[in-house]
């Protein structure tokens, strides 16, 4: 049954602590100075890297939206280092759902981590999300878990990470490369 807040409860703390190291993880690799939050008690992940951060005297800013009004507030916002969305996607229609993550993905985060509830098995979702939906944007599968017979993923967008260099593209393979700088093309 749906909570009065419409978020899908998460009733096991040690699922929990495990989804919260995997995000802590996330943020440590690449030490974020902004960090954009999406979705509701999820300022639990980025408090000991906030700590983290003020012991080394760096500064790091966080904002956090709510799923429903984020697409509206993106707009006004610049680019995060990072950003994380959590108990969001599964309480929008997929169509918004959708659109958030290709604004994430596009426009305001270099990288981006979502913890998604996979399937129809939860109460109170307004849509459901399946694997290939994730995909499909270019993320990548970070961790499984299953909370009472129920599937939790998480999921991971990095720009940096999200295209291998295909072989064919280097020099030994373009039109004569030994030509260069020879003759005026």
């Amino acid at each position: 049954m749906a909570n009065p807040c419409g978020t899908v409860p998460m009733s096991d703390p040690a699922l929990d602590s495990r989804i919260a190291f995997d995000i802590e993880t996330l943020i440590n690799e690449c030490q974020p100075e902004s960090i954009l939050l999406i979705g509701d008690k999820i300022e639990p992940y980025v408090q000991s890297y906030l700590k983290q951060r003020t012991v080394l005297k760096k500064g790091c800013s966080t904002v956090q939206m709510p799923a429903q009004s984020a697409l509206t507030e993106l707009q006004q916002h610049d680019r995060y280092d990072v950003g994380i969305v959590d108990n969001a996607l599964e309480n929008l229609d997929k169509d918004h759902g959708g659109q958030l993550i290709a604004a994430l993905r596009d426009l305001h985060t270099r990288r981006f981590a979502v913890v998604l509830r996979i399937g129809n098995g939860w109460d109170g979702q307004r849509s459901t999300w399946l694997s290939n939906d994730l995909l499909g944007f270019g993320m990548r599968l970070v961790n499984r878990y299953n909370a009472g017979g129920k599937a939790v993923h998480i999921y991971k967008y990095d720009i940096a990470t999200y295209k291998k260099t295909p072989g064919w593209l280097n020099t030994q393979n373009w039109a004569n490369p030994h030509l260069w700088n020879k003759y005026r093309w």
